[in-house]
């Protein structure tokens, strides 16, 4: 009896999950989440996590939300591309300091 109460359970968490128009979309993602790790026993990265919740529960990734993590992932590149000139050059004015203490 048990068994049939936990598929059963996961039935009705997805249907009322889907079902359930008043909840937003992330709660409905993050509850998903939740119970695949807890529940489920799910121990995997939390992108896989979330990609298998969105399936489950019909929640694709539209096209505005893609541009806009594409966006995002390519101002963080060229911040670390700064970050990274900036460091050289820090490092090359040390090492001339260096040079000339040496000598």
């Amino acid at each position: 009896m048990d068994c049939v109460s936990v598929i059963r359970d996961k039935c009705d968490l997805l249907e009322e999950l889907k079902s359930n128009t008043m909840m937003p979309n992330f709660i409905k993602i993050k509850t998903y989440k939740d119970y695949l790790v807890n529940e489920k026993k799910y121990y995997y990265p939390d992108m896989l996590i979330e990609w298998i919740a969105r399936e489950h529960l019909g929640l694709q990734r539209t096209e505005e939300e893609i541009k806009e993590i594409r966006n995002q992932y390519l101002d963080k590149v060229q911040e670390i591309e700064e970050e990274n000139k900036l460091g050289e050059i820090q490092l090359q004015k040390i090492e001339e300091e260096n040079k000339y203490i040496v000598d």
